[in-house]
């Protein structure tokens, strides 16, 4: 069930990066963002005179126009901002430690199978990266048991059950959870769900690495 997710929520973010890429241009974007909001504002105008680049050219890169711009001006701008170029590189890769990501509504999914008795609303952006993980709010029709389920081998899940009650059959056998009650274990060992109560089960499901 996991890859027929995974399937499913492709079509809901075709403008987003499939695989792990530079983006050179959200990272110089948050690190304008981040100057401004400490009162250290660096305007494009003022970076294009440090730098030697045109400013349209600056902003292209911020737009995602250009993709890969030369190292040569990727370490000018770095050294501009007085950042490491491994700091700018680490931020272009979304493993910056320091990273703040916000997801917006624009930047969430959201899938039912009625077929299954059960649907999933995405809470995180897609992921493609080492630190990346899937957050989904889930919910499960009264009585319904779900198919097994089973990730990748080395992958983690996480549930947290806010509403009902849910029976997990993790390695053939069967445990309770109930509300306000979380679990997480192997998703590479085959599981199943099924929701043993009278009222829609809603449970946040987080997986690692990211399901989308």
């Amino acid at each position: 069930m996991y890859k027929e997710i995974q399937e499913d929520l492709k079509g809901h973010f075709p403008d987003h990066p499939k695989s792990k890429a530079l983006m050179w241009g959200e990272a110089l974007k948050s690190i304008l963002e981040e100057r401004k909001l400490h009162g250290n504002e660096v305007t494009i105008k003022s970076l294009a005179a440090k730098t030697g680049i045109k400013d349209k050219h600056l902003l292209n890169i911020i737009a995602q126009r250009v993709k890969d711009p030369p190292s040569e001006k990727l370490l000018k701008i770095a050294d501009a901002l007085g950042i490491s170029y491994t700091e700018f590189a680490e931020r272009a890769l979304g493993e910056w430690r320091g990273s703040f990501t916000v997801c917006g509504f624009g930047q969430r999914g959201a899938i039912d199978y009625p077929q299954h008795g059960f649907s999933i609303q995405t809470l995180t952006p897609p992921g493609i990266h080492v630190r990346d993980f899937f957050v989904g709010l889930m919910t499960i029709k009264p009585f319904k048991e779900l198919k097994k389920w089973k990730f990748r081998e080395d992958s983690m899940v996480f549930m947290f059950v806010e509403t009902g009650t849910i029976e997990i059959t993790f390695a053939n056998r069967v445990r309770k959870l109930h509300s306000n009650e979380s679990v997480y274990f192997d998703g590479g060992v085959s599981h199943k769900l099924k929701n043993a109560d009278s009222i829609d089960a809603r449970l946040f499901l987080v997986t690692r690495p990211p399901l989308h």
